[in-house]
């Protein structure tokens, strides 16, 4: 069953938006993507440990917690089961946040910048709409420091969902608030001509790894 009574936010287009904080569960109890895995490989072995990171989409804080050896990590989440999961770990050097990335002012309010590395994984999979996912990309470009990287997942540029409050049952939670993810539409797939675009337009190169499942834009100046 669909909730529709839930706070709610706006995209700078206009579309409404999830942003409760409530006790909704999503990813806090399950397990870590591949993409997940091999992005935390990539951070530790190719990054300056004073890198300033920006995680968007905390999970279960499999990744906060593998790269908590960097200099600062702030990680965003639009559960608030995700976010008392994260506080209650008290990782080094990680700083939780509710926020919905594709708010219109999302950043600029909680003041977050100077980013050498953000990490999406799914970077486009969940936008409302074009205009909401080309300012969500330009705030990116302007947190990042000189060189920075927006880091994401070949799958996730594949991957295309829609989430929706609903109430759920189990004989564990008995009825409890969930975010189900259904399937979105294909405009919401990051196509290759796409990140071509994006990197002339925002003075990026973007990289395809040939042997792994990332790919990542880096910010020529």
């Amino acid at each position: 069953m669909f909730i529709e009574s839930y706070k709610k936010t706006k995209c700078i287009n206009g579309c409404t938006l999830f942003n409760d904080e409530s006790n909704y569960l999503y990813w806090e109890n399950r397990k870590e993507t591949t993409d997940e895995l091999e992005i935390v490989n990539f951070i530790n072995n190719n990054s300056n440990k004073n890198s300033r990171i920006l995680h968007v989409g905390i999970g279960n804080s499999y990744v906060a917690s593998n790269i908590n050896n960097f200099k600062k990590i702030d990680a965003i989440t639009i559960s608030g089961n995700e976010l008392n999961h994260a506080k209650k770990l008290k990782i080094n050097n990680c700083n939780p946040i509710f926020l919905n990335k594709l708010t219109y002012n999302a950043f600029s309010e909680k003041e977050l910048s100077n980013y050498d590395i953000i990490i999406d994984v799914n970077l486009k999979s969940f936008s409302c709409c074009k205009k909401a996912f080309d300012n969500l990309f330009l705030n990116y470009v302007l947190m990042l420091n000189s060189k920075g990287k927006i880091i994401t997942g070949k799958k996730g540029m594949n991957w295309s969902r829609i989430l929706k409050p609903t109430i759920s049952f189990s004989f564990k939670k008995l009825f409890h608030k969930k975010l189900k993810e259904l399937d979105g539409p294909d405009s919401n797939k990051l196509k290759i001509d796409e990140c071509l675009s994006l990197s002339k337009i925002h003075n990026m190169k973007f990289h395809l790894d040939s042997y792994t499942n990332i790919a990542y834009f880096n910010k020529l100046n």
